[in-house]
């Protein structure tokens, strides 16, 4: 097994300078050590840097030593490696998600990174699928992560795109890769605690293997299905027009509950999708032209052709954080932010001061329709 061709166009795809070092996740278990051997023998074929991250998140007692093995093996490899600490540390996977997130794109940002691997495998697929389901998600969405997506964290992941390039193989292959070359893994004792979610999933599936099988089989059609629906949505997205002063303009014949939810929090400047069921009932309230409804900090308005959306104007505006006012506009010497007088009234009051302002809204609807129309490509070969 070795990251191959397919790995070498999705690298191309988002990372194009040969000179730019690729990010690697590695918390050291046996997923992350997995990607870590693969990735490695790739760079030694393909003359291309690698820079490794691992997050200690203050909630183990271990996690410090299990920080400095990885490092040591980065060392011994010879890929610079960073221990990134969370200092503010609260015992939630969502909060440590996002702070793991925040943490590696502020990181990569130094660097100059622009691409992050991490090591979600087929396994973790199947898993998020059931937990959605269990939260009364249902159709193709429910087949998550997928094989590249913007970092989802905003404004800090700004430009940074996730790729997972083991997506489809099974956590059981990578631990026979590891063995096989005599690679030893650690294991976060936190995988066996089931107070957490995904941890009763994986005891169940393990306790089933038939279910399991069957279960697997089904994500792997809905896998099918996400992605004929991404690349629609993608499609979509490269059609939205978005005006100087960050005024959104979209088609009556492309609109849909799954793309509201994306402009909502592009619009809004932050990185929350509000839920597709609140966008379809914001939806079925604009029924005439001029009619207008928010939805998860954006302002959505009816017209004969389509919809307007802006900023809305009762959610506070952010000050400048990651150099981007509310998570929007971009200071800039070749743009003109039109003075707020000749402003969309949807966007006016919630634009910054001055008209030294570029919108950065057009750049990020253009990677997420980049990700979400990547080809379905199988990085790892035989």
């Amino acid at each position: 097994m070795k990251l191959g061709a397919e790995f070498d166009a999705l690298v191309a795809r988002f990372s194009q300078h040969d000179d730019q070092a690729l990010a690697l996740a590695v918390s050291g278990g046996s997923d992350s050590t997995a990607l870590l051997y693969l990735s490695h023998e790739w760079a030694r074929r393909s003359g291309r840097r690698l820079h490794v991250f691992t997050v200690d998140h203050r909630l183990r007692p271990s996690a410090a030593a299990e920080s400095a093995r990885v490092a040591r093996v980065c060392a011994e490899l010879g890929h610079p490696h960073a221990t990134l600490t969370w200092t503010t540390p609260k015992p939630t996977q969502a909060a440590a998600r996002q702070a793991r997130y925040q943490l590696m794109c502020t990181a990569m940002r130094e660097i100059g990174a622009s691409t992050l691997l991490v090591a979600h495998t087929f396994d973790d697929v199947v898993e998020t699928a059931i937990m959605r389901r269990q939260r009364g998600i249902r159709g193709a969405s429910t087949a998550g992560p997928v094989l590249a997506a913007p970092a989802p964290v905003w404004p800090d992941g700004r430009g940074v795109t996730l790729l997972r390039p083991l997506l489809h193989a099974s956590r059981s292959c990578l631990r026979d890769l590891l063995t096989r070359q005599d690679w030893a893994w650690v294991e976060d004792p936190s995988n066996t605690h089931t107070e957490f979610e995904r941890v009763r999933v994986r005891q169940f599936l393990a306790r089933h293997p038939r279910l399991a099988a069957t279960v697997r089989d089904q994500v792997q059609r809905l896998r099918v299905e996400r992605m004929a629906a991404d690349r629609t949505i993608g499609a979509a997205l490269s059609r939205v027009v978005v005006d100087p002063d960050a005024l959104i303009t979209l088609d009556e014949s492309d609109i849909s509950p799954r793309l509201i939810t994306l402009l909502a929090r592009c619009a809004s400047g932050g990185d929350r999708d509000p839920r597709a069921a609140a966008a379809a009932d914001m939806l079925a309230g604009l029924k005439t032209a001029g009619a207008r409804q928010t939805l998860g900090g954006a302002w959505f308005q009816k017209t004969d052709r389509g919809l307007k959306i802006g900023r809305d104007p009762g959610e506070a505006c952010a000050a400048c954080c990651s150099g981007l006012f509310d998570g929007r506009f971009e200071v800039s010497q070749d743009a003109c932010l039109p003075p707020q007088s000749a402003q969309a009234f949807l966007v006016r009051s919630s634009s910054p001061r001055g008209t030294r302002w570029r919108e950065t809204i057009s750049d990020r609807l253009a990677h997420l329709s980049q990700c979400l129309q990547t080809p379905d490509l199988s990085p790892l070969a035989p």
